[in-house]
């Protein structure tokens, strides 16, 4: 992956994280949230322990990225079997 479609997926990311967080609020306080705050109504903790490993906790910044990045691969591979 070459850094400009790094950089789309991050924004993509971003963009899914706070119609996310703001699906979670009612609609008067979910009109508070964007792009340049959401990241205080995150919690701080990007990682959770459980079952003797560190994991990613889920729904935190670093979750998205990695789940559009791997929709991203599939994508692109399965592209490349249909040719």
């Amino acid at each position: 992956m070459n850094g400009k479609q790094a950089k789309k997926l991050r924004r993509k990311a971003k963009d899914l994280t706070v119609e996310w967080i703001q699906s979670l609020l009612p609609e008067h306080e979910a009109s508070k949230i964007n792009l340049k705050n959401f990241e205080a109504y995150m919690p701080e903790q990007t990682h959770v322990y459980a079952n003797q490993k560190i994991m990613l906790s889920s729904f935190s910044q670093k979750w998205f990225n990695q789940k559009l990045k791997k929709e991203f691969y599939e994508k692109r591979l399965s592209k490349a079997t249909k040719n």
